[in-house]
């Protein structure tokens, strides 16, 4: 739980989801672009707060320590005070998505939902920016997708899925839904799969009989994409 704990007493967090693109410039200011395709790894850099006692938190420095740059870790915004990043905008309850599914159909930029609960067919399943989890991979919904009359909708995503689904799987939506089993463990709602590609020293400053620890930059994490 080391960057989890970090992450919950973050001072800032900055995100990064956006496509892989080129742009040129031509001599008579004409501008292109083109897309360079890739898995588009979601990427945080995590600002720590520097406020934090050592003789408290030194089994976070040893987790820290342990996992390094070199082990996978998780973070779950939903449990922490992040949670309006990945909070459910529409009109399901959390009995209700705990009961959909994500289809054998899903594609491509596409997740198609199943096993939908009878609410009014202008209710919205999700809104743009709602985050749904596959497996173990995370994406963001790009339209407004309303239940209407059918057995699924369909769900236009921000990337292309990762994963092959086969035969339905629990849906976790937001904060809601249980994912799948992440290095032994599973977690309520979205959850992302890191690798610290920037780990900063901490330094000890003096205070009355214990210290602050003082951290030298931000935590840098990078998505796994298997």
């Amino acid at each position: 739980m080391s960057l989890q704990t970090i992450l919950s007493v973050a001072e800032s967090v900055n995100i990064m989801d956006h496509k892989f693109a080129g742009q040129m410039l031509s001599r008579n200011m004409r501008i292109s672009t083109s897309e360079i395709l890739t898995v588009q790894p979601f990427q945080f850099s995590i600002k720590p707060m520097n406020y934090l006692l050592y003789s408290k938190n030194r089994n976070v420095l040893s987790a820290l320590r342990v996992a390094d740059r070199i082990t996978e870790q998780y973070l779950n915004f939903g449990s922490t005070g992040w949670l309006n990043y990945i909070a459910y905008q529409g009109d399901m309850s959390s009995v209700q998505i705990n009961s959909v599914t994500v289809t054998s159909a899903t594609a491509n930029k596409t997740i198609v939902l199943g096993t939908l609960p009878s609410i009014s067919s202008a209710a919205y399943i999700v809104k743009a920016g709602d985050f749904i989890q596959v497996d173990r991979y995370s994406y963001i919904a790009t339209a407004d997708v309303q239940r209407g009359a059918g057995a699924t909708v369909s769900v236009p995503v921000h990337r292309t899925v990762l994963t092959t689904v086969t035969t339905s799987i629990g849906a976790v939506i937001g904060q809601y839904g249980t994912t799948t089993a992440l290095g032994g463990n599973t977690y309520a709602g979205i959850t992302f799969p890191v690798i610290l590609r920037d780990y900063p020293a901490y330094t000890l400053v003096p205070m009355t009989n214990d210290s602050f620890i003082s951290w030298d930059g931000a935590f840098g994490a990078y998505e796994v994409v298997l």
